[in-house]
């Protein structure tokens, strides 16, 4: 990769994209002579399969196959990994992957402060990054760079893309990247944007409480039913064969004005017991207010609340993938 500033500055398409500093997220770098063999055996994806230039989705669960974390992995060399998860649950996932990493030759830490993600987003984000780096990844989790600084494609259209730059060796960059494109310091377009494309984040709030098939992440290819044991695979694999989900990840849009956040049940008219769960929530300065809520289908068809006596219930939006109920 190569700096090209001045071009950078100039650049028009940052009009049609934005840059947010993505402060709610975490990276754990996980390094030595074990870790792919450690990882590979913790992780619900197949990280032996994982080829040089591609990112992964994964799910670290508890024996009961319950989700404690989501990460995005990358590999950055033989002996060197970097896992992107949510700050909210940083220390909880190097706490459990720390009493598994004992008596394997391998190191789990937090990435150094000066790791800075950033997030651009919009139809003019690939031209605006192709002013500032010689080569960008191709189609959905593609990546390119090094240690240093590396760009993450998180859709198939190239509209969004993940910044992981090293604030010291490139915060030429950051600085040029903050001149060239318009600032959502809340951070509200970025998360509006990951809710539409239907890929649920775990956090502190939904630690250890939901089954990958709630969260669809088998549909999100965050779940490999082929490769061996990870804690909670029978669990996971019992549902995928010999069983349905009976709720499933569904988005969902909000009365305008309210505020739903992770973790709230979902009411039926009238009653107390929840019937739904939102599991992410967003909203931005219009007042739309956007959740991806986990549910079956006779709640989300006869209208999920936000309390038992609310009048307006939550409206369903369309994923850009099928969900399939059981």
């Amino acid at each position: 990769m190569s700096d090209r500033s001045a071009a950078a500055s100039n650049t028009a398409p940052g009009a049609t994209s934005t840059l947010a500093e993505l402060r709610r997220e975490a990276v754990i770098e996980v390094t030595g002579r074990d870790a792919l063999t450690f990882l590979h055996n913790q992780a619900s994806c197949d990280l032996k399969q994982l080829a040089a230039d591609q990112a992964t989705r994964g799910t670290f669960c508890n024996p009961q196959g319950r989700v404690l974390a989501d990460v995005l992995i990358l590999c950055l060399g033989p002996e060197h990994y970097r896992l992107r998860l949510r700050r909210s649950i940083l220390e909880s996932t190097l706490e459990a992957l720390g009493r598994f990493a004992l008596f394997s030759k391998v190191t789990l830490e937090p990435a150094a402060e000066q790791l800075q993600l950033l997030g651009v987003q919009g139809p003019g984000a690939r031209a605006a990054l192709e002013a500032l780096f010689d080569s960008l990844p191709e189609g959905l989790l593609g990546w390119r760079g090094d240690a240093g600084a590396t760009v993450v494609q998180l859709d198939e259209a190239g509209e969004a893309f993940e910044l992981w730059l090293d604030a010291t060796a490139r915060s030429d960059l950051a600085t040029t990247l903050r001149e060239a494109l318009p600032a959502d310091d809340s951070e509200s377009a970025w998360e509006l944007a990951g809710l539409r494309r239907g890929v649920a984040r775990i956090t502190a709030a939904t630690r250890g409480e939901l089954l990958p098939q709630q969260l669809n992440y088998d549909l999100t290819g965050h779940i490999n039913f082929r490769k061996g044991c990870y804690p909670g695979q029978e669990v996971i694999a019992r549902m995928h064969y010999k069983g349905k989900a009976k709720r499933r990840l569904l988005l969902m849009q909000a009365p305008a004005g309210s505020a739903p956040a992770d973790g709230d049940s979902l009411y039926l008219a009238g009653k107390d017991s929840p019937a739904g769960q939102v599991v992410n929530a967003a909203s931005d300065p219009d007042g739309q207010v956007l959740a991806l809520v986990t549910t079956t289908d006779s709640a989300a068809s006869e209208g999920l609340r936000l309390a038992p006596g609310d009048e307006q219930s939550l409206s369903l939006v369309e994923l850009p993938y099928p969900v399939p109920f059981g």
